[in-house]
C-alpha cells in the first residue's frame, strides 16, 4: 500500500499547542509508513517573516527529513486548503492511503471525491479543532492525543530517531553523566 502525508503546519502547531506538547516530525514520517510505502510527505508552512532565520532552519530541517515543503508568505490567517486539495487530487494516482493533518471543512468535498476514487483517507487531528463534516468524510479519524506516546518530540538536543514504524513506546534518552568533582 502506497501512503502519502499531507500536513497543514499551522494546524499541527495549533493542535499540539493546545495539547501542551510538540510533535517530532521525523516520527510522523516513520509512524505512518515505511520508506518503501511512503509516496511523499507534503508539509504546508506559512512564511510570516522571510528574514526569520529560525523559521528558515525549521523549513530546512523538514526538507532534510524528507518532506516536500509547500510554503508561501502570509499576512494574518494562513490558508492552505486550495493547495492541499490540488496536491491531494493530482497525486491521487500515486497513493492508496492519505494521512491528512488538517481541521478545515474546506477539504470535505475533496475527501468525498477521493473516497469515490477508491482512496483511503485518514484524518489526523484533535476533535475540537477538526470540522465535523471533514471528520465525517474521512475513512478514519486519528485522534492526535492518542498518538502522543509515539509522536511527541523529546526535549533537548538533536532529533536522531530513525525507526520504521514506531512501536507504542517512546525512546528515553540516557540520563546525563555528571562530571565528578574532587
Amino acid at each position: 500500500m502506497r501512503v502519502a502525508l499531507f500536513i497543514d503546519g499551522s494546524y499541527m502547531y495549533l493542535a499540539t499547542k493546545r495539547l501542551g506538547w510538540n510533535v517530532d516530525h521525523r516520527r510522523v514520517l516513520t509512524q505512518f509508513a515505511t520508506p518503501e510505502q511512503l509516496y511523499n510527505a507534503f508539509y504546508y508552512v506559512p512564511i510570516t517573516d522571510p528574514e526569520d532565520e529560525r523559521q528558515q532552519r525549521f523549513i530546512d530541517a523538514l526538507v532534510f527529513m524528507g518532506y516536500t515543503v509547500r510554503s508561501r508568505l502570509v499576512r494574518g490567517d494562513a490558508r492552505f486548503e486550495a493547495m492541499m486539495a490540488t496536491d491531494l487530487l493530482t497525486t491521487a494516482p500515486r497513493w492508496d492511503r492519505a494521512i491528512v493533518a488538517s481541521g478545515s471543512g474546506e477539504l470535505a468535498h475533496t475527501f468525498s471525491v477521493l473516497r469515490a476514487m477508491g482512496k483511503e483517507i485518514h484524518l489526523l487531528g484533535v476533535h475540537e479543532l477538526a470540522d465535523l463534516e471533514l471528520r465525517n468524510q474521512a475513512d478514519r479519524f486519528l485522534n492526535l492525543p492518542e498518538w502522543r506516546e509515539v509522536l511527541e518530540r523529546t526535549l533537548g538536543g538533536r532529533r536522531t530517531y530513525a525507526g520504521y514504524p514506531v512501536e507504542a513506546t517512546v525512546e528515553v534518552p540516557p540520563a546525563p553523566v555528571e562530571d565528578a568533582q574532587p
